[in-house]
């Protein structure tokens, strides 16, 4: 009788779900104290101004986020302009930012327009690939930036995390965070520095970009980053004298959490780790829990809409021009140039 261990393939859906399971499991065990009704009655209580201010950075921040293909698109050298790939990535991240699975969904999405502008299904793929590459930059000097400044109150905070406190919340923990990230991001910069050839890996060759794109990596990531916890910073509650790089800080181990969960979204996980992680420093875990569904919905749900109304314009604008059969050459000829 054989036995076959089952691949990582299939066992991610199952690892996915477990995962899922479990954090409504830690939602509903911190909020067992406040009814459906009580959390319903917190988030009509938010106050106006802070649903305004946190307006006022959501934009921003997906405009940073969709920035992720400018830079790619600069990386590869495409050649067309900034606008396309910015307006390209405003669609996209607008949706995968809910959905998850940047890299599937997203490269389903960019695969409707880029070959618009007669950009090949690798290049789009390489777009896609090198914004994931981005984006965990940007989570690695944050989160080691709010270890080396901040360091004091993230220790206090994390060190009061049920179960783990005592280790996260360790002075060697402190030192041993910035100094694994930055080491990785310090090791990027001296390969983008030093090696002129492409790095070959099986059948594939990646060509290393210039170091002023890994700086633009860089700066575009932390932006995108920072911005989105500013959205649920100005949204909590109350702070504790949680200071602003502190709470960045958590915000981007909890984002990498969310993501290694492989939940789309990172639904449930964030919140979950969230309500764990800030219960020390918040007097009601029910208000706690209507900042964090605000957050979801300005940041996640409101672009969603606005991006899948607008993809789904594109999709039927295309299927309407792919019906047309033109009359003579130079109408063929304007539809391809369009």
């Amino acid at each position: 009788m054989k036995f076959r261990v089952p691949s990582l393939h299939k066992l991610s859906p199952i690892f996915t779900l477990v995962v899922f399971g479990f954090a409504i499991w830690v939602i509903v065990f911190e909020l067992k104290d406040h009814s459906i009704t009580q959390i319903i009655e917190k988030i009509r209580g938010i106050e106006t101004s802070k649903i305004v201010l946190a307006l006022c950075f959501v934009v921003p921040g997906i405009v940073a986020l969709a920035c992720y293909d400018v830079v790619a698109a600069r990386y590869l050298r495409l050649g067309i302009g900034w606008w396309r790939p910015l307006s390209t990535g405003l669609l996209g991240y607008s949706i995968t930012n809910t959905t998850g699975h940047a890299v599937i969904v997203g490269g389903l999405l960019r695969l409707r327009i880029y070959p618009r502008w007669n950009i090949s299904a690798k290049q789009v793929g390489e777009i896609v690939g090198f914004g994931v590459l981005t984006y965990y930059m940007g989570l690695s000097v944050t989160a080691a930036a709010a270890f080396i400044f901040e360091g004091g109150d993230l220790a206090e905070v994390l060190g009061q995390v049920p179960g783990i406190g005592p280790v996260i919340g360790h002075a060697w923990f402190r030192v041993l965070v910035p100094v694994v990230l930055l080491s990785g991001i310090v090791g990027w910069f001296l390969l983008l520095c030093l090696r002129k050839k492409p790095i070959k890996f099986r059948k594939h060759e990646f060509h290393l970009p210039h170091p002023g794109v890994g700086i633009l990596q860089v700066i575009v990531s932390v932006a995108d980053l920072a911005i989105a916890a500013t959205v649920l910073y100005v949204l909590l509650p109350n702070h504790h004298d949680l200071q602003w790089l502190s709470f960045v800080g958590i915000f981007a181990v909890v984002q990498f959490a969310s993501l290694m969960s492989a939940v789309p979204g990172g639904v449930g996980v964030f919140a979950g780790i969230m309500l764990v992680i800030l219960r020390p420093t918040d007097p009601s875990q029910a208000e706690l829990f209507a900042s964090l569904i605000a957050f979801r919905v300005l940041y996640y749900f409101a672009p969603f809409l606005i991006g899948g109304l607008a993809f789904l314009s594109l999709v039927i604008k295309q299927n309407i021009h792919r019906g047309k059969t033109p009359s003579d050459p130079s109408e063929g000829a304007k539809t391809a140039e369009s």
